[in-house]
């Protein structure tokens, strides 16, 4: 196991101390963990996690973003161009960060996107911490509940261990030349011309409003396709956190075809991008959530789905 220190930051104080430290350092990696993600009216980051290293040991700051919900002190080290921040995945991590915040951190270098580039297909953190590092992670504090407070050692571990591993894998990435630079391009939530989210429907609407309809006549990329076939053939089976979860694991049954012959059975999909997928497709309206939690095609939807389902 690799050896790093850690900081549970729940003060103002704290978190001013830190952000001062990190201004001196020339990388971070940036993981976060949230609450309430497939509906976006709801949705709350839980966590920030920042590792960087000092005189060669890693050390992480765990920040409790529900005890401190002003995060300004970390705008300058986010921001500013003095570090790189590497992100598994930035277009959600960061671009929750600008959404909750108003942070666009920058510049990125983005982990997922740089294994990707290089031509790996398994491109999630626990398969590229496997393959890069020989490091296990153990994903199943992902879905615990990071509302809950006090957090779980557990917890603790799982989130600083995930910001230890990204890291890393930017360091093994920068010594092989790989490129993984990511721009925002989410407009901040601070930003009073931003678009507002619609809230994700507990039951379907009768008819789209013209915003969804706009959306809806959108092209859909192959993850969403794979997600809404899933959602669509088998309705109702599966909860938002239980599909994501599904999909970030094996492939095995009904869904696991869909998601072979619509990706390929050589390209994965992470949790945290099926989880932006599965909120993309409720906002659009091509899903809902039942009362019972279930997700389900919408009329739309189903119609998309057999479109393309008729051309596999």
């Amino acid at each position: 196991m690799f050896d790093h220190a850690v900081e549970f930051i729940q003060q103002p104080e704290q978190l001013a101390a830190f952000a001062e430290r990190a201004l001196n350092t020339k990388a971070m990696a940036l993981d976060i963990e949230t609450v309430n993600w497939c509906d976006r009216q709801r949705e709350q980051v839980a966590l920030v996690q920042l590792a960087f290293r000092a005189e060669e040991k890693i050390q992480v700051a765990v920040i409790d973003t529900l005890a401190l919900r002003d995060l300004e002190a970390l705008r300058r080290p986010l921001e500013l161009s003095l570090s790189t921040k590497a992100i598994h995945n930035a277009s959600y991590d960061a671009t929750r960060l600008q959404r909750h915040y108003g942070i666009a951190t920058s510049p990125i270098h983005d982990t997922m996107l740089a294994a990707r580039r290089s031509g790996d297909k398994k491109c999630s953190l626990k398969a590229q911490a496997a393959a890069r590092l020989g490091l296990e992670l153990d994903k199943t504090e992902q879905r615990s509940d990071w509302s809950r407070r006090p957090l779980s050692q557990e917890q603790l571990h799982y989130a600083s261990l995930d910001a230890v591993a990204t890291l890393m894998l930017y360091e093994q990435q920068l010594a092989r030349g790989l490129r993984g630079d990511y721009e925002l391009r989410e407009r901040s939530a601070l930003n009073p011309d931003a678009p507002q989210w619609r809230a994700v429907p507990l039951i379907a609407d009768n008819e789209p409003t013209i915003e969804m309809r706009a959306l809806q006549s959108e092209e859909l990329d192959q993850a969403a396709l794979a997600l809404l076939g899933v959602i669509a053939e088998l309705h109702g089976r599966y909860s938002p956190e239980q599909l994501a979860a599904s999909v970030g694991s094996e492939r095995i049954g009904l869904a696991g075809w869909i998601m072979d012959q619509t990706l390929g059975t050589e390209i994965d999909v992470d949790e945290a991008s099926a989880r932006q997928v599965i909120a993309d497709l409720c906002a659009t309206g091509f899903t809902h959530i039942s009362l019972t939690r279930r997700l389900e095609a919408t009329d739309a939807g189903a119609q998309r789905w057999q479109q393309y389902k008729a051309n596999l």
